[in-house]
């Protein structure tokens, strides 16, 4: 071994974990901006192709769009599904979908996951599912379902879909002490229910408007459900204003 060969000393190995983690500090808030700002432009990729299927459908059923109806008395089938049969009150997990039978998966089965937002966190311990599969990450204007104008007045200001959630608190294994969140199918747009807009994009929900583009909307204020304060679900419109959803 060379005895005048030198090593770092202490002092400089220290130094060089300082720029380490300095240059860690930077970049990963950096990189964190960077993946959400992915996902927000999946998932308005996602809406953009929602609100496109909505528009192919209403002109072939009239202009008339179903948030679900019931098939031979016992199936249920929905904008994203079929479930058969048709349990709300089943485990979580064991309510029976099939993707491929829902309302608007002729319009979207080139790219089925479509769906399937990639801020949703299907893996967090509060997360509850409904179904045998993942369903759905988005709900629609419940306002819209059933018989539809030929024409609506403002398309630019009126709201088709959106990023959706619920927090659960009645169905076990949820409860009153143990909140979770699960999949919903519509904005809430009254300030007598629960709220169930998702605001997950950096605090914002994206929304696809009947004209067809997409926006990033903030949250009202006061409208937060406070049951999980860090999922951000809330509403659109504050009290009494239904301008978004009529």
């Amino acid at each position: 071994m060379n005895p005048h060969k030198k090593g770092f000393t202490l002092i400089e190995l220290l130094v060089v974990v300082a720029i380490i983690a300095l240059l860690a500090g930077i970049l990963l808030p950096a990189l964190r901006r960077a993946r959400d700002a992915g996902r927000g432009a999946l998932c308005t990729g996602n809406l953009r192709q929602l609100g496109l299927a909505t528009q192919m459908y209403l002109d072939d059923y009239n202009r008339y769009f179903a948030y679900q109806e019931s098939v031979n008395g016992t199936d249920m089938r929905w904008f994203f599904g079929l479930e058969s049969p048709f349990n709300p009150g089943a485990a979580p997990g064991a309510r029976n979908l099939d993707p491929t039978q829902a309302s608007l998966y002729p319009y979207i089965k080139a790219s089925r996951r479509v769906e399937i937002c990639p801020s949703y966190d299907y893996q967090s311990p509060k997360w509850r599912q409904k179904y045998d599969v993942i369903s759905t990450g988005y709900g629609m204007n419940i306002l819209l379902s059933g018989a539809m104008p030929g024409d609506i007045t403002r398309p630019s200001g009126i709201v088709v879909f959106g990023d959706c959630a619920q927090v659960n608190s009645f169905q076990a294994p949820a409860s009153s002490l143990n909140p979770m969140l699960e999949e919903f199918y519509y904005m809430e747009y009254s300030h007598t229910s629960a709220s169930t807009t998702h605001f997950r994009h950096s605090a914002r929900a994206a929304v696809v408007f009947a004209d067809g583009h997409v926006e990033m909307l903030r949250m009202a204020p006061g409208t937060l459900d406070t049951r999980i304060r860090s999922a951000n679900i809330g509403r659109l419109n504050a009290a009494g204003d239904r301008s978004l959803f009529q």
